[in-house]
């Protein structure tokens, strides 16, 4: 058998990334495109005019759930959603079964809930002991343990399911690595986030995020929800294709070689792009800085 591994497109970009472009083809869109696979690093491909610039982002695992207190995959026993509602709690549970944990896209739920009921606040931090806030009928769910506040999604006994401090800036500093990657494309074509046609959500975790809770959260400032498109698992479709045509894989060795590669670690601009993107934007906005 032949074997034909796609090019990569730098030393963290790689040919998962080119799958992505593969699938998408930015670079016949119209106006300004972007396609974002989140995971532990977060590729972003910005394609406008016939370019195309690509970045890595070290999300870190929250996404996936790891360093977690009570995370998980999104498997059976997962809470995937969460919605606070009429004092109660509302809970999606992959597998309809007691919850186990929580994944990546529950987590966005949870935070985005709690900040949108105004037990978290735009810096992260949880309402605290002599908060007004606890005195709406979810206050009650607050609580310190260990010296960490965290808020009980579900009460299991012995182990209560809950979102601690510590998840909420695990989460903070991912959403933050993609948002100001994100803001260094922008700022290396000199473009506004606004003047961005859409944005394409790429891998198993894009397809299950609520486009509404991800852009309340500040993940992608200054795009608005209906530019949003989850596409599923972009980079196994774009290896299809080069698997089924001679065609595509030497337009992927060309676009590899074509795609211009920005190194956030170096960028003079990402550090004081991460920090201002680590807070939340207050409850209503529309998700820009």
């Amino acid at each position: 058998g032949t074997v034909h591994v796609l090019a990569n497109i730098s030393g963290y970009v790689g040919s998962d990334t080119l799958g992505v472009a593969m699938a998408t083809k930015l670079w016949e869109q119209k106006g300004y495109s972007l396609a974002v696979d989140i995971g532990t690093n977060g590729e972003i491909i910005l394609g406008y005019k016939g370019w195309l610039l690509a970045c890595s982002a070290a999300a870190g695992p929250a996404f996936e759930g790891a360093h977690i207190q009570n995370g998980m995959r999104a498997g059976d026993g997962a809470i995937e959603s969460v919605l606070l509602e009429n004092g109660t709690v509302r809970l999606g549970v992959i597998g309809d079964m007691p919850p186990q944990g929580i994944c990546g896209s529950g987590l966005i739920d949870a935070v985005a809930e709690l900040l949108r009921c105004g037990l978290l606040g735009v810096s992260g931090r949880l309402a605290g002991e002599k908060s007004p806030a606890l005195s709406q009928p979810l206050g009650g769910r607050l609580r310190t343990v260990g010296g960490m506040r965290e808020f009980v999604l579900a009460f299991a006994g012995e182990r209560d399911i809950v979102i601690t401090q510590k998840d909420i800036r695990e989460l903070q500093l991912a959403k933050a690595a993609i948002a100001a990657g994100i803001a260094v494309l922008l700022k290396e074509v000199k473009i506004e986030a606004s003047q961005i046609d859409r944005i394409y959500l790429a891998g198993a975790f894009g397809n299950y995020l609520d486009r509404e809770k991800a852009v309340a959260l500040g993940m992608f400032p200054g795009i608005s929800v209906d530019k949003i498109i989850p596409i599923g698992n972009a980079a196994a479709e774009g290896a299809g294709l080069c698997l089924l045509s001679l065609g595509e894989r030497k337009m992927a060795d060309r676009i590899a070689s074509f795609v211009k590669p920005v190194e956030l670690s170096t960028h003079v601009e990402f550090n004081d792009l991460f920090v201002r993107e680590i807070g939340f934007p207050p409850p209503g906005g529309k998700g820009a800085s």
